[in-house]
């Protein structure tokens, strides 16, 4: 399964994401952002 998170910059998807991870037992994967041309 898998479980996507999205939102505007500093709404908290990181920590959202953290979070999860750690209460499900889940590997959580982050986009790489030194390739985003967007930030």
């Amino acid at each position: 399964m898998y479980v996507a998170i999205a939102g505007n910059i500093g709404a908290g998807k990181t920590t959202l994401t953290r979070m999860l991870s750690q209460k499900l037992g889940w590997k959580a994967y982050y986009e790489k952002v030194i390739d985003n041309p967007y930030l």
